[in-house]
């Protein structure tokens, strides 16, 4: 999983498409996940996830925290760019 995130981190990178704070946005989240899989290891099915923040499909950052003050979240990852 971590090369396949990786990989699409750096294409965001390449893509003219994709603003620079967006790219910023996208590697602080990587490093984020990458931190919390070596302090805390994979999470398990049922497992509370650790609160992060990412861009919505707009572009806009909500927290997890945030997002579950109205109720169940659920997050979904497209591939690519739109």
């Amino acid at each position: 999983m971590e090369l396949d995130l990786r990989s699409q981190i750096e294409r965001l990178e390449q893509s003219e498409k994709v603003s620079p704070e967006l790219k910023a946005q996208f590697e602080r989240a990587y490093q984020e996940i990458g931190q919390s899989v070596i302090s805390e290891g994979v999470p398990k099915a049922g497992d509370q996830a650790p609160d992060f923040t990412l861009p919505n499909a707009v572009g806009i950052p909500v927290a997890l925290a945030d997002a579950l003050m109205h109720g169940p979240a659920v997050v979904t990852f497209y591939r690519g760019i739109w």
